[in-house]
């Protein structure tokens, strides 16, 4: 006997369920799943780095949301920790899904690591105005930032340490590590003295 099929959810059943979850959820093809947050460290790097760009971004044309969902490719909604748009907020069809982000933020845990490098990004890349995927370790001082070249290729850039920063060029601003990763702590080095 072979096992029956797993019903798919339509969009339009996602839409209606996502809007009255308690957490939100993401939609592949029909599937549905819960995005929790990773942690204390995870959700303080997002209120670090949301609080540093509203301060930076005053008076400028860009905002930082950690709430909105993105559609990137067809029956394909997803929802970024953060995300930088600018302009006006243009709204997909469905009304609540953001269009338009310029800078998109993710937080790395060992449960999301793999997703975010990988199917995540390839999403991401069809936005067509996403100028930068930036990529933040919660296990240490580490960004990583792929940038949109005039080319169509991405390049990536690398920066770590307490004492570095991160720039985003896109928005014209610079975050310094010691405010993104304030009150995180990391894991205890496993040297032992001698």
């Amino acid at each position: 006997m072979g096992a029956f099929p797993k019903p798919r959810m339509s969009v339009e059943e996602y839409l209606e369920l996502d809007r009255h979850s308690e957490v939100p959820l993401e939609y592949h093809d029909g599937e549905v799943f819960p995005i929790g947050w990773d942690g204390l460290w995870h959700g303080n790097i997002i209120l670090n780095v949301s609080g540093a760009l509203v301060t930076r971004l005053e008076g400028k044309p860009c905002r930082p949301t950690t709430t909105a969902r993105v559609c990137p490719r067809e029956r394909k909604y997803v929802y970024p920790d953060l995300m930088v748009y600018c302009g006006k907020a243009q709204f997909l069809p469905d009304g609540e899904s953001v269009g338009n982000p310029t800078i998109i933020f993710e937080i790395l845990s060992r449960s999301t690591r793999n997703y975010d490098y990988g199917e995540k990004f390839i999403l991401y890349r069809k936005l067509r105005t996403l100028r930068e995927y930036v990529l933040i370790a919660q296990d240490q001082p580490l960004i990583e930032t792929y940038r949109f070249s005039e080319d169509g290729s991405w390049r990536l850039t690398s920066d770590s340490g307490l004492t570095a920063e991160v720039a985003l060029h896109s928005i014209g601003v610079s975050l310094p590590f010691s405010e993104i990763y304030k009150d995180v702590e990391f894991p205890l080095s496993e040297e032992v003295p001698s």
